[in-house]
């Protein structure tokens, strides 16, 4: 018998982008070019956009990062979240100046905050709102071993628009490795890719662990020792145990 039931793709996981994860050409355009290919949806505020403005890398003129933006919020029309109430805002336990961060993604009701700024936040805590809060590295090893050709797409499709270098797989893996910060997820991505796109940069050779764990806590304490993370950190509303915080790409600079 035909079977006739409808099937229903997985549910897209939306992240919360912190001024700090889109403020580089490169780590933007590998994000958004990974949530082209719906690898996640990514959210944002006007508040978060204006700070990744006023912090853009130096040598990025005003009209440049100004054509990002138009460029993003055009490709994602749905990123942008609606400022969240104040007083939403002055009760997040975060450090504060990111209150408005944590917020915007409790607004927006994201499955996780993407940040590079973990110290700022909460430490991890239970409770039915608990949110996921991940670093750069933590997030993009995350996605790469959940659904791995799918993410790969998103990198071939950035490499093939791409009209100046990387322009090749084993070129971006050798580019983030030698900065600071995709290394780690180059190092766990350069385990996965077929060996002819492996790159070959020296920071590669001899680190390589073939280990996530390894990767995707690459600048954070590593688990067994003190102050270790056991699980990705979490954030929470302050008021103790019984308020937590609700849980839940863009073209390159020419």
């Amino acid at each position: 018998m035909k079977d006739t039931r409808q099937s229903h793709p997985a549910r897209v996981e939306t992240a919360f982008l912190d001024a700090n994860v889109i403020r580089g050409q490169q780590t933007t355009d590998v994000l958004l070019s990974l949530a082209s290919r719906r690898v996640f949806e990514p959210r944002w505020t006007q508040k978060v956009i204006d700070e990744m403005r006023r912090n853009r890398p130096p040598g990025l003129t005003e009209a440049a990062i100004d054509r990002r933006i138009t460029t993003m919020n055009k490709a994602f029309p749905r990123a942008m979240t609606a400022a969240p109430p104040q007083a939403l805002e002055d009760e997040m336990q975060a450090d504060p100046k990111d209150k408005h961060v944590l917020a915007g993604a409790v607004h927006s009701e994201s499955d996780v905050l993407v940040t590079d700024n973990l110290k700022d936040f909460a430490p991890p805590t239970s409770g039915p709102n608990a949110m996921r809060v991940e670093n750069l590295n933590q997030f993009l090893i995350r996605k790469l071993e959940e659904d791995p050709e799918r993410l790969q797409e998103g990198l071939h499709a950035m490499l093939d628009r791409n009209r100046r270098e990387p322009r090749s797989m084993s070129a971006l893996i050798d580019t983030m490795a030698e900065g600071q910060e995709l290394r780690g997820f180059a190092r766990q991505l350069n385990s996965v890719v077929p060996p002819d796109q492996r790159g070959s940069s020296p920071v590669l050779v001899g680190t390589q662990r073939g280990s996530a764990q390894y990767a995707a806590f690459e600048g954070v304490v590593e688990p067994g020792k003190p102050d270790a993370p056991s699980t990705a950190p979490e954030a929470r509303k302050s008021g103790g145990s019984k308020g937590v915080e609700k849980a839940k790409g863009t073209e390159q600079d020419k």
